[in-house]
Protein backbone atom coordinates (compact mmCIF):
# COMPACT_ATOMS: atom_id res chain seq x y z
CA UNK A 1 0.00 0.00 0.00
CA UNK A 2 1.12 3.52 -0.65
CA UNK A 3 0.82 6.49 -2.95
CA UNK A 4 0.26 6.00 -6.70
CA UNK A 5 -0.04 8.55 -9.50
CA UNK A 6 -1.04 8.59 -13.16
CA UNK A 7 -1.48 11.00 -16.07
CA UNK A 8 -4.16 10.57 -18.74
CA UNK A 9 -3.21 10.40 -22.41
CA UNK A 10 -4.72 12.65 -25.09
CA UNK A 11 -5.60 9.89 -27.55
CA UNK A 12 -9.36 10.28 -27.22
CA UNK A 13 -9.19 14.03 -27.86
CA UNK A 14 -6.90 13.45 -30.86
CA UNK A 15 -9.05 10.71 -32.39
CA UNK A 16 -6.44 8.01 -31.84
CA UNK A 17 -8.65 5.53 -29.99
CA UNK A 18 -11.00 2.86 -31.23
CA UNK A 19 -14.63 3.91 -31.21
CA UNK A 20 -16.19 3.87 -27.73
CA UNK A 21 -19.19 1.62 -27.03
CA UNK A 22 -21.37 4.71 -26.55
CA UNK A 23 -21.67 8.00 -28.48
CA UNK A 24 -18.56 10.11 -27.91
CA UNK A 25 -20.66 13.02 -26.59
CA UNK A 26 -21.86 10.82 -23.72
CA UNK A 27 -18.34 10.87 -22.25
CA UNK A 28 -16.67 13.58 -20.19
CA UNK A 29 -13.73 13.95 -17.81
CA UNK A 30 -15.04 13.42 -14.29
CA UNK A 31 -13.93 15.09 -11.06
CA UNK A 32 -11.18 12.50 -10.59
CA UNK A 33 -9.66 13.20 -14.01
CA UNK A 34 -10.92 10.11 -15.90
CA UNK A 35 -13.07 9.69 -18.99
CA UNK A 36 -16.46 8.48 -17.79
CA UNK A 37 -20.13 8.56 -18.65
CA UNK A 38 -22.01 11.78 -18.06
CA UNK A 39 -24.44 11.35 -15.15
CA UNK A 40 -27.51 11.34 -17.38
CA UNK A 41 -26.17 8.35 -19.34
CA UNK A 42 -24.59 6.41 -16.49
CA UNK A 43 -25.70 2.84 -15.74
CA UNK A 44 -23.97 -0.29 -14.46
CA UNK A 45 -24.13 -1.96 -17.87
CA UNK A 46 -22.69 1.00 -19.77
CA UNK A 47 -20.12 1.70 -17.07
CA UNK A 48 -18.58 -1.76 -17.51
CA UNK A 49 -18.64 -1.46 -21.30
CA UNK A 50 -16.77 1.85 -21.15
CA UNK A 51 -14.37 0.47 -18.56
CA UNK A 52 -13.50 -2.53 -20.77
CA UNK A 53 -13.05 -0.27 -23.80
CA UNK A 54 -10.63 1.99 -21.91
CA UNK A 55 -8.28 -0.91 -21.17
CA UNK A 56 -7.19 -1.36 -24.80
CA UNK A 57 -8.68 1.49 -26.86
CA UNK A 58 -5.29 3.09 -27.61
CA UNK A 59 -1.56 2.49 -27.33
CA UNK A 60 -1.66 3.46 -23.63
CA UNK A 61 -3.11 0.75 -21.37
CA UNK A 62 -6.11 2.13 -19.46
CA UNK A 63 -5.55 5.41 -21.32
CA UNK A 64 -2.67 6.21 -18.97
CA UNK A 65 0.18 8.17 -20.56
CA UNK A 66 2.13 7.51 -17.35
CA UNK A 67 1.45 5.44 -14.26
CA UNK A 68 3.77 5.18 -11.27
CA UNK A 69 3.87 3.70 -7.80
CA UNK A 70 5.36 6.69 -5.96
CA UNK A 71 6.28 4.99 -2.67
CA UNK A 72 4.82 3.08 0.23
CA UNK A 73 3.45 5.34 2.95
CA UNK A 74 6.48 5.05 5.20
CA UNK A 75 8.82 5.97 2.34
CA UNK A 76 6.57 8.87 1.38
CA UNK A 77 6.52 10.21 4.97
CA UNK A 78 10.31 9.91 5.16
CA UNK A 79 10.58 12.07 2.04
CA UNK A 80 8.30 14.66 3.62
CA UNK A 81 10.47 14.59 6.76
CA UNK A 82 13.56 15.24 4.65
CA UNK A 83 11.87 18.19 2.95
CA UNK A 84 11.01 19.56 6.37
CA UNK A 85 14.58 19.21 7.61
CA UNK A 86 15.88 21.11 4.61
CA UNK A 87 13.12 23.72 5.01
CA UNK A 88 9.60 23.80 3.60
CA UNK A 89 10.11 27.43 2.58
CA UNK A 90 12.36 26.12 -0.21
CA UNK A 91 9.62 23.81 -1.50
CA UNK A 92 6.35 25.77 -1.51
CA UNK A 93 4.76 23.65 -4.26
CA UNK A 94 5.52 20.42 -2.43
CA UNK A 95 4.29 21.96 0.82
CA UNK A 96 0.96 22.95 -0.70
CA UNK A 97 0.42 20.28 -3.36
CA UNK A 98 1.79 16.94 -2.15
CA UNK A 99 -1.22 14.86 -1.09
CA UNK A 100 -1.88 13.54 2.40
CA UNK A 101 -3.70 10.49 1.02
CA UNK A 102 -4.64 8.97 -2.33
CA UNK A 103 -6.99 11.22 -4.26
CA UNK A 104 -6.92 14.68 -5.79
CA UNK A 105 -4.96 16.16 -8.67
CA UNK A 106 -2.03 18.44 -9.49
CA UNK A 107 -2.44 20.65 -12.55
CA UNK A 108 0.15 20.57 -15.33
CA UNK A 109 1.30 24.15 -14.70
CA UNK A 110 1.98 23.18 -11.08
CA UNK A 111 3.78 19.99 -12.15
CA UNK A 112 6.21 22.19 -14.11
CA UNK A 113 7.01 24.10 -10.91
CA UNK A 114 7.30 20.83 -8.98
CA UNK A 115 10.03 19.68 -11.39
CA UNK A 116 12.09 22.70 -10.35
CA UNK A 117 11.68 21.75 -6.71
CA UNK A 118 12.87 18.21 -7.46
CA UNK A 119 16.02 19.74 -8.94
CA UNK A 120 16.37 21.98 -5.89
CA UNK A 121 16.15 18.99 -3.53
CA UNK A 122 18.74 17.05 -5.53
CA UNK A 123 21.14 20.01 -5.30
CA UNK A 124 20.93 20.06 -1.49
CA UNK A 125 22.80 16.71 -1.11
CA UNK A 126 23.01 16.87 2.74
CA UNK A 127 19.51 16.44 4.15
CA UNK A 128 20.37 15.91 7.81
CA UNK A 129 20.13 12.63 9.72
CA UNK A 130 17.62 10.14 11.00
CA UNK A 131 17.40 7.33 13.54
CA UNK A 132 17.72 3.89 11.92
CA UNK A 133 17.30 0.29 12.97
CA UNK A 134 20.18 -1.69 11.45
CA UNK A 135 20.82 -5.38 10.83
CA UNK A 136 24.10 -5.70 12.73
CA UNK A 137 25.39 -8.56 10.57
CA UNK A 138 24.94 -6.80 7.23
CA UNK A 139 24.81 -3.09 8.10
CA UNK A 140 21.53 -2.87 6.19
CA UNK A 141 18.94 -0.36 7.40
CA UNK A 142 15.76 -2.24 8.34
CA UNK A 143 13.60 0.69 9.46
CA UNK A 144 13.83 4.45 9.89
CA UNK A 145 12.11 6.72 12.37
CA UNK A 146 8.91 8.16 10.89
CA UNK A 147 7.82 11.06 13.08
CA UNK A 148 4.13 11.07 12.09
CA UNK A 149 3.96 7.40 13.18
CA UNK A 150 5.74 8.26 16.46
CA UNK A 151 8.50 5.89 15.37
CA UNK A 152 6.21 2.85 15.35
CA UNK A 153 6.56 0.35 12.52
CA UNK A 154 4.82 -2.69 14.05
CA UNK A 155 1.19 -2.33 15.11
CA UNK A 156 -0.06 -5.77 16.04
CA UNK A 157 -3.76 -5.86 16.69
CA UNK A 158 -3.56 -9.57 17.47
CA UNK A 159 -1.04 -9.19 20.29
CA UNK A 160 -1.96 -5.64 21.28
CA UNK A 161 1.69 -4.64 20.99
CA UNK A 162 3.39 -1.80 19.14
CA UNK A 163 7.10 -1.62 18.33
CA UNK A 164 9.26 1.16 16.98
CA UNK A 165 12.38 3.24 17.46
CA UNK A 166 13.42 6.67 18.63
CA UNK A 167 16.69 8.36 19.56
CA UNK A 168 16.98 6.32 22.75
CA UNK A 169 16.44 2.91 21.19
CA UNK A 170 14.08 0.23 19.97
CA UNK A 171 10.94 -0.23 22.06
CA UNK A 172 8.00 -2.59 22.51
CA UNK A 173 4.85 -1.21 24.16
CA UNK A 174 1.47 -2.50 25.18
CA UNK A 175 -0.94 -0.43 23.12
CA UNK A 176 -3.74 -0.65 25.67
CA UNK A 177 -1.85 0.21 28.86
CA UNK A 178 0.96 2.22 27.15
CA UNK A 179 3.42 0.30 29.33
CA UNK A 180 6.89 -0.10 27.84
CA UNK A 181 7.83 -3.78 27.91
CA UNK A 182 11.27 -3.58 26.31
CA UNK A 183 13.85 -0.99 25.24
CA UNK A 184 17.37 -1.47 23.91
CA UNK A 185 19.91 0.09 21.57
CA UNK A 186 21.46 -3.31 20.78
CA UNK A 187 19.41 -6.47 20.92
CA UNK A 188 19.03 -10.04 19.74
CA UNK A 189 15.77 -11.59 18.59
CA UNK A 190 15.40 -15.37 18.72
CA UNK A 191 12.50 -17.19 17.10
CA UNK A 192 11.60 -19.82 19.69
CA UNK A 193 9.31 -21.82 17.38
CA UNK A 194 10.94 -21.36 13.94
CA UNK A 195 8.69 -23.91 12.23
CA UNK A 196 5.49 -22.01 13.06
CA UNK A 197 3.53 -20.18 10.36
CA UNK A 198 4.32 -16.44 10.72
CA UNK A 199 0.90 -15.71 9.19
CA UNK A 200 -0.92 -18.33 11.25
CA UNK A 201 -3.52 -17.80 13.97
CA UNK A 202 -0.73 -17.70 16.57
CA UNK A 203 2.42 -15.98 15.25
CA UNK A 204 5.89 -17.11 16.23
CA UNK A 205 7.03 -16.70 19.82
CA UNK A 206 10.07 -14.41 19.90
CA UNK A 207 12.57 -13.64 22.66
CA UNK A 208 14.10 -10.15 22.63
CA UNK A 209 17.35 -9.76 24.60
CA UNK A 210 19.04 -6.45 25.41
CA UNK A 211 22.71 -7.09 24.58
CA UNK A 212 23.87 -4.44 27.06
CA UNK A 213 21.82 -5.44 30.12
CA UNK A 214 20.77 -9.03 29.42
CA UNK A 215 17.12 -8.14 30.03
CA UNK A 216 14.67 -10.25 28.00
CA UNK A 217 11.02 -10.28 27.04
CA UNK A 218 9.01 -12.84 25.08
CA UNK A 219 6.13 -11.90 22.80
CA UNK A 220 4.53 -12.74 19.46
CA UNK A 221 5.90 -10.01 17.22
CA UNK A 222 9.16 -10.01 15.25
CA UNK A 223 11.27 -7.45 13.42
CA UNK A 224 11.37 -8.34 9.73
CA UNK A 225 14.13 -7.52 7.28
CA UNK A 226 14.23 -7.90 3.51
CA UNK A 227 11.87 -10.09 1.49
CA UNK A 228 13.23 -13.61 0.86
CA UNK A 229 11.97 -16.48 -1.31
CA UNK A 230 9.56 -19.05 0.03
CA UNK A 231 10.59 -22.75 -0.14
CA UNK A 232 10.61 -23.53 -3.85
CA UNK A 233 12.05 -20.17 -4.82
CA UNK A 234 8.86 -18.12 -5.24
CA UNK A 235 8.77 -14.61 -3.76
CA UNK A 236 5.01 -14.86 -3.08
CA UNK A 237 3.01 -17.85 -1.84
CA UNK A 238 -0.37 -19.00 -3.17
CA UNK A 239 -2.06 -16.23 -1.17
CA UNK A 240 0.19 -13.51 -2.59
CA UNK A 241 2.14 -13.08 0.65
CA UNK A 242 5.85 -12.30 0.87
CA UNK A 243 8.27 -14.04 3.19
CA UNK A 244 10.75 -11.95 5.18
CA UNK A 245 14.12 -12.45 6.77
CA UNK A 246 14.17 -11.92 10.54
CA UNK A 247 17.64 -10.65 11.50
CA UNK A 248 19.20 -12.16 14.61
CA UNK A 249 20.95 -9.05 15.94
CA UNK A 250 20.00 -5.41 15.45
CA UNK A 251 21.04 -2.02 16.75
CA UNK A 252 19.87 1.59 16.64
CA UNK A 253 22.08 4.33 15.22
CA UNK A 254 21.78 7.82 13.78
CA UNK A 255 22.81 7.99 10.13
CA UNK A 256 23.47 10.98 7.90
CA UNK A 257 21.29 11.17 4.81
CA UNK A 258 21.79 12.57 1.34
CA UNK A 259 19.30 13.55 -1.31
CA UNK A 260 20.44 10.54 -3.38
CA UNK A 261 18.92 8.30 -0.68
CA UNK A 262 15.52 9.46 -1.93
CA UNK A 263 15.84 8.50 -5.60
CA UNK A 264 13.27 5.76 -4.91
CA UNK A 265 10.65 8.52 -4.84
CA UNK A 266 12.30 11.30 -6.85
CA UNK A 267 12.38 9.18 -9.99
CA UNK A 268 8.66 8.26 -10.03
CA UNK A 269 7.67 11.82 -9.14
CA UNK A 270 9.81 13.22 -11.95
CA UNK A 271 8.26 10.83 -14.48
CA UNK A 272 4.66 11.74 -13.64
CA UNK A 273 5.43 15.47 -13.46
CA UNK A 274 7.09 15.35 -16.90
CA UNK A 275 4.17 13.36 -18.29
CA UNK A 276 1.79 16.01 -16.96
CA UNK A 277 3.81 18.80 -18.62
CA UNK A 278 4.04 16.85 -21.90
CA UNK A 279 0.30 16.21 -22.13
CA UNK A 280 -1.10 19.27 -20.35
CA UNK A 281 -3.12 16.85 -18.20
CA UNK A 282 -3.07 16.83 -14.40
CA UNK A 283 -1.31 14.33 -12.17
CA UNK A 284 -3.96 12.11 -10.58
CA UNK A 285 -3.00 10.89 -7.11
CA UNK A 286 -4.28 7.41 -6.36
Amino acid sequence: MGLDASVMCNCFRLGRTSEPPVPREWLHIDNDGYWSLKPEHDSDDLFYKVYEWEQTCCEHPEMRYASEHIANWAGYRLFQQALGRVGWERFPVFDHELPHANGGQMEAVTAALALRELDEFRRVTDVGSNVCLVDTATGEVIQEHVAVYEGRFILSGQSGLHAGLDRTGFFIRDHGTKAELFRATRFRQTILDPDSDPYGPEPSLVRFEDLDTGRTVECRIAVCGKAIPWPGGRMQDDKGRYGFDRPAELHVEVRAERSTDYEYILGPLERVFRASVDTGNPVRWG
